[in-house]
């Protein structure tokens, strides 16, 4: 089930501008009923992906558009068919939302032993700890590092500065001796 993100719009001149939305020609009610159908289809495949049942994600994938074509056709004339069909226009912005937050839900079940890993791209639990782990400990350690580095430059400066006055109090009272 491909999830598709597209970057933002490119704003150039002035903020007071009409958004783009305002200049790309609208869609039709067919177009919007075809397209939340096809957005229905797309969230119906998730579960059987992570259930891996790929032959029923691809027939689902082959099929559906055509049946979303025409059931959204079939709305056009036929009132409780759009009666149903209309709602699915409004939840369509948030299939591509379960569709994203999908694979979290499962990653945390396979954490907890409740489905098994490889699903929608899970991975064993003791993989992402060892990740987790190694990326703290390369945070700890960086940190450490530049601590190190720090109180050897302070002392550095320390050393520095005693010798500087050592200098100043030497010049001064070889001045002041003359």
């Amino acid at each position: 089930m491909p999830i598709t993100s597209s970057p933002p719009p490119v704003r150039t001149g002035s903020a007071s501008r009409a958004p783009s939305a305002a200049r790309a020609p609208k869609k039709s009610m067919t177009e919007q009923r075809e397209e939340a159908l096809n957005g229905f289809g797309q969230l119906a495949q998730a579960p059987l992906i992570a259930l891996r049942q790929y032959a029923d994600v691809g027939a689902i994938s082959i099929h559906w558009p055509n049946i979303s074509r025409e059931v959204a056709g079939l709305a056009e004339t036929q009132e409780q068919v759009a009666r149903l069909v209309d709602p699915l226009i409004r939840i369509g912005p948030f299939t591509g939302l379960i569709a994203a937050v999908l694979p979290m839900i499962l990653q945390i079940g396979v954490n907890h032993n409740k489905v098994p890993a490889g699903a929608m791209g899970t991975v064993p639990a003791a993989s992402l700890t060892a990740q987790v782990e190694a990326n703290l400990a390369a945070v700890e350690l960086q940190a450490l590092q530049a601590q190190a580095e720090a109180e050897k430059q302070a002392a550095l400066m320390r050393e520095q500065i005693t010798r500087t006055r050592e200098e100043y109090v030497n010049a001064n009272s070889q001045g002041a001796g003359e």
